[in-house]
């Protein structure tokens, strides 16, 4: 229609109903764009702040996880330190010979230390977020997380040593009764019942003992699992800074 009565009036050269029928136009045509880049900026920052809550109970997850996961290296480190004393000592364990050969299994766990990321790396393909100080916090934190699974890439040698020494039925056994697996958390039982075979279980610390590899790579095991607090627990830290100030982003939206 307003076309029309443009053509109209330059026929007529009416420029005066020219120039403001062509002003009608851009003006319409501005308020559109307006209204179109305003409706995108509102959908953006909807979607931002979903994926941002989003963000933040992957963040927490992963501190759970890697809670656990610390709290595992823990035991086994504490699992190696009394084994390398046993050895150490040069005693027997006559009848006792459980809990030294369940310190000795349980010395041998290992974890990976993965955590999900999905969340971020989708937010930053959307150019999310938008503050800048969410992103540094994340990348600090992530940096510390590829370290830790670099750190803890290669299973010991230790590992594969001692679970050569142990027959598969002492292994099963442990296996059923003094581990236990729940939502990616391992967690290692030191009040297990023991095995019945008192005589197989003495042999079996007899012979990883007896080993002259045993103490030597049990000792470079304890020894790298001993700091896991400062690689895991830096790593939680970085990740609660992330989430506070996703925190106070949020709570600025409100």
């Amino acid at each position: 229609m307003i076309i029309r009565r443009i053509a109209e009036s330059i026929k007529a050269q009416d420029w005066f109903v020219v120039s403001v029928e062509v002003m009608v136009v851009v003006v319409g045509i501005f308020i559109g764009l307006q209204v179109d880049d305003w409706n995108k900026e509102r959908l953006f920052h909807q979607s931002e702040t979903e994926l941002l809550n989003e963000l933040k109970r992957e963040l927490e997850g992963s501190i759970l996880l890697t809670e656990g996961r610390l709290n595992s290296y823990v035991q086994a480190a504490e699992a190696g330190s009394r084994s390398l004393n046993f050895i150490s000592s040069g005693t027997s364990c006559d009848t006792e010979c459980w809990p030294v050969l369940l310190d000795f299994m349980h010395a041998s766990q290992w974890q990976g230390t993965q955590v999900r990321k999905s969340t971020y790396e989708s937010m930053r393909t959307l150019g999310m977020p938008s503050n800048r100080a969410i992103v540094d916090a994340v990348e600090a934190y992530l940096v510390i997380t590829n370290s830790n699974v670099e750190f803890y890439a290669v299973l010991p040698y230790y590992r594969s040593l001692v679970r050569r020494l142990i027959p598969l039925e002492i292994q099963r056994y442990y296996w059923e009764n003094c581990y236990s697996a729940v939502n990616g958390l391992e967690y290692y039982k030191l009040d297990c019942l023991k095995f019945d075979d008192d005589d197989l279980t003495s042999q079996i610390v007899e012979n990883i003992v007896g080993n002259i590899e045993t103490q030597p790579h049990l000792t470079e095991w304890t020894s790298a699992i001993f700091p896991t607090h400062g690689g895991l627990g830096d790593q939680n830290i970085a990740a609660q800074l992330a989430i506070s100030l996703i925190d106070e982003e949020l709570d600025h939206r409100q």
